[in-house]
Formats: C-alpha cells, sequence, structure tokens
C-alpha cells in the first residue's frame, strides 16, 4: 500500500478495512498548481470501517469509501462510495447497489 507521501496525516484508514497490496490513497493533487490553472488541491481521504480495497487500486484526495464498501481489483476511484456499494472500473462505478444487491450500470457513485 502507498500512502500520499507529502500529507499521510490526511489519509484516515478506519478499523476494519482491508486496503491490499499496491493499492495508492492520495490526498492531495497538485495538477492544477504545476499547470498555472489553480491551486493545490490537499483534502482528508477516508477508507470507513470494514471496507475493502483491492489490489492495485488507486483513491483519489477527498475520496471517501463507505463501510463495508467494496472496491474491486485496479480501479480508480475518483468519487464517494456509498455503504455497502461494490464499484469497479476506470473510473470506478457502481456494479452492485448497497441495499437490493442489483447489478447496476451508468450509476455515479455515492
Amino acid at each position: 500500500m502507498i500512502i500520499d507521501n507529502l500529507y499521510p496525516e490526511k489519509v484516515v484508514i478506519e478499523e476494519g478495512a482491508t486496503v491490499a497490496a499496491r493499492s495508492t490513497i492520495l490526498s492531495h493533487d497538485e495538477s492544477l498548481a504545476y499547470t498555472g490553472r489553480g491551486p493545490e488541491r490537499i483534502l482528508e481521504t477516508r477508507i470507513c470501517r470494514g471496507a475493502f480495497v483491492g489490489v492495485h487500486c488507486v483513491i483519489l484526495p477527498g475520496v471517501t469509501v463507505g463501510e463495508r464498501a467494496v472496491i474491486a481489483a485496479g480501479s480508480v476511484v475518483a468519487h464517494n462510495v456509498s455503504p455497502g456499494s461494490v464499484v469497479a472500473g476506470v473510473p470506478a462505478r457502481p456494479i452492485r447497489e448497497a441495499e437490493r444487491g442489483t447489478v447496476t450500470e451508468g450509476q455515479e457513485i455515492g
């Protein structure tokens, strides 16, 4: 697991959460500052209690992964993930709703 190198204190991994090998959790984004288009963004990124982040995922700054949510291997998570949801892909999108367990497509995360 790789935790943001400049602001690791802004990454919160709650008790019982699992972050698998080669996943990266970021809390800052310098792209706008480097290109002269805006300021650096520094935001808390949170992996909530009981959540699972699969192998080789990237969690972008400011994202909250809800309790017991599952992030499939190789996903890039740019938006909050609702508790209990299962998301996958680049960018990550819901593949199962939290309560009903039905398969969905094209739905916004959160």
